[in-house]
């Protein structure tokens, strides 16, 4: 959440002669009152003030008594470009008054408002029940010193006017607060046209997880009630995601429907960029409940997708595409069900929107393959390809030949000259944790083949080998001073981005990295660790671990705990069993449509190398490669091959 650029938050100008007195009784705190579903009337309201669809608007999110603001600064407000499929719509908005920090009695605009020893947080004034007299509807909190992880973020309630001393009434409550000390509430109230407000109550958690409540409060007689409900989930170190809405009568049935304009922006963790990209999610006002226009996402996707294809093919914009389709994918799974981790929940007491499959997810897919073959770049394009047509993407058949043909480009196929089948025994691979592989070719050209604590010589011409005199290697993934073990690379569950996990080899505390990778779109999991993510270790040393992870070559350092995408390969020299070989002139990796080979005729040329006798690919991995080209071996299934190249 961020402040209203270029604006002050408007405080609240004293109305002389006797106001009307309101009164909230201690006793009755809704502070476990559920997001209830309260009868939908319409009303006249009065004018309104404000401009939503004013370019760079941001909600302003008013200051807790006791804690710093959640609200961004001024340079977060110059940050990335907006990339946005929608229009702000233009809206008129009219923001809340922000009460004076910590009051519990409030007189203002003729009224006077009594919180019950609550604290007043917001409040917005006007006829909102019809009867035409002055009425108020406010957000009312626990104070400060009454708060517990247990305590709710806030209620809203409406303040009947009339002077008649009525007891104000609970409308919708916030989450809890939340366990983590560093969980402060936020509240946020607007008066979105002239049948509608806009309420968000919840907690902001930077180092832990938050949640709002998103409540659309119809006004009208005999009093404002809730039409649309939501919570709306933050975990821990992702995206900032906001959410603003337009009330407008979109079927012509005398009755204001509900749009959310979602946004996302930032990426997982709390430094990382990533460009702001918006969509719509459109609802319908029901008697039973909201119902989802199923244009919406869709036609919001559309128009990202299209920026992203226009600017893929050009030298100059495709490094800008695979970050615009990664945070419209993290959209898509903030937003919908089959994203696979929603942020956007329990909509009017029940699930997630269902989006369906969708097209703009494969046509931008193949916009980012397209975008790493601009820029040359073969194993993120067949990584990006690997994920463009996965549901919740559909997959047509048009797009899977264009798949085809770009990837050909970027890495030409390779028929290989002749595939030996070892007789050495060989390691085959015990877990799905990252370890070094069995494999190692020498300087002389020679394979070495690891099995248990022996090392077999094998000439790759003849197939023929004899015991080496040698100590195995280990298959563990240490660091060069030993002290650290890579374990795992997994998702969390939480649809943020992948994690590495690092144990010491003696005292000390494990060490948890996130890593700049996304984890698959639609695939959801469960489990106290999550699952675990596809890991090759390349090589460890000064610099940190190099690493491909879910297809993205990293660095990550344990001290301190972080990792980037490596824009190129490093020079260090690998130890045994590494994909790449000892002169690191060359790499080999399988991939599930053969093996994907770098370097054999220059640093940056890329080969897809395919055989029959190699097929299924799916049972071939842990490749090592010499370093002229001319070999590479794998494990297929429990036995070592050995591919002569041309």
């Amino acid at each position: 959440m961020v402040g209203l650029r270029g604006k002050q938050p408007r405080r609240p100008s004293v109305v002389h002669g006797k106001p009307d007195r309101v009164v909230l009784p201690l006793p009755a705190r809704p502070s476990a009152l559920p997001l209830g579903r309260l009868v939908l009337l319409l009303a006249a309201a009065g004018l309104l003030a404000g401009c939503r669809g004013c370019a760079n608007d941001h909600p302003y999110v008013p200051p807790a008594a006791d804690a710093p603001t959640a609200s961004a600064s001024a340079a977060d407000a110059e940050g990335p470009t907006v990339v946005t499929a929608v229009a702000d719509g233009g809206g008129l908005v009219e923001p809340a008054l922000v009460a004076p920090p910590g009051a519990t009695s409030w007189q203002t605009n003729g009224m006077t408002l009594e919180a019950g020893g609550r604290e007043i947080v917001l409040a917005l004034f006007g006829d909102f029940d019809g009867d035409g007299t002055r009425d108020a509807l406010a957000i009312i909190r626990p104070p400060a010193a009454e708060r517990r992880p247990s305590s709710s973020t806030g209620e809203l309630v409406f303040f009947r006017g009339g002077g008649d001393g009525a007891p104000a009434a609970a409308v919708a409550a916030g989450p809890a607060l939340g366990v983590q000390p560093s969980c402060v509430p936020t509240a946020r109230l607007e008066k979105i046209g002239p049948r509608s407000a806009f309420a968000e109550i919840g907690s902001a958690c930077p180092r832990g997880v938050g949640a709002r409540a998103i409540v659309v409060v119809r006004l009208g007689a005999p009093a404002p009630a809730v039409a649309f409900d939501a919570i709306v989930a933050d975990p821990r170190e992702a995206p900032k995601l906001t959410v603003d809405v337009d009330a407008a009568d979109r079927d012509k049935d005398g009755i204001d429907d509900v749009v959310l304009r979602v946004a996302i922006e930032g990426g997982a963790g709390p430094e990382a960029q990533g460009p702001k990209v918006g969509a719509r999610l459109a609802f319908f006002d029901r008697p039973a409940g909201p119902s989802r226009d199923p244009e919406e996402p869709e036609a919001s996707l559309r128009a990202v997708a299209a920026q992203a294809a226009a600017r893929a093919a050009k030298a100059k914009d495709a490094a800008s595409v695979p970050a615009l389709v990664q945070q419209m994918r993290a959209l898509y799974r903030a937003m919908c069900l089959e994203g696979g981790a929603p942020r956007i929940t329990k909509i009017h007491g029940g699930s997630a929107a269902s989006c369906g499959s969708s097209k703009p997810l494969e046509d931008a897919g193949v916009a980012e393959v397209r975008a790493w073959v601009t820029q040359g770049d073969a194993l993120r394009a067949f990584a990006a390809a690997e994920v463009a047509q996965l549901a919740p993407a559909t997959k047509t058949a048009a797009r899977s030949a264009e798949l085809q043909k770009l990837l050909a480009e970027v890495a030409p196929a390779l028929e290989a000259r002749n595939v030996r089948i070892l007789t050495a025994p060989v390691d085959f691979a015990q877990g799905s944790g990252p370890e070094w592989g069995p494999l190692a070719f020498e300087h002389s050209g020679k394979l070495l083949v690891r099995h248990g604590k022996s090392v077999m010589r094998v000439d790759p011409e003849t197939g023929e080998g004899e015991p080496a005199d040698m100590v195995a290697w280990k298959d563990e993934v240490l660091s060069p001073d030993g002290k650290s073990r890579w374990l795992e690379a997994y998702h969390a569950c939480e649809g943020v981005a992948l994690r590495a996990t690092f144990a010491p080899t003696g005292d000390g505390e494990m060490v948890d990295v996130v890593l700049p990778v996304p984890p698959r779109l639609g695939k959801s999991c469960s489990g106290g660790r999550g699952e675990p993510a596809p890991a090759v270790p390349i090589a460890w040393g000064p610099r940190g671990l190099e690493a491909i992870v879910a297809g993205q070559p990293l660095l990550i350092t344990t001290e301190p705990p972080q990792a980037s995408a490596l824009t190129s390969f490093t020079d260090e020299i690998p130890p045994p069993g590494s994909p790449r070989s000892h002169g690191t002139k060359t790499l080999a990796l399988a991939r599930p449509t053969g093996i994907l080979v770098r370097g054999r005729t220059s640093p940056d040329r890329w080969s897809m190398v395919r055989s029959s006798d190699l097929e299924p690919y799916a049972d071939v991995r842990r490749c090592t490669i010499d370093d002229t080209g001319a070999h590479l071996a794998c494990v297929r299934r429990r036995s070592a091959v050995v591919v002569t190249l041309p």
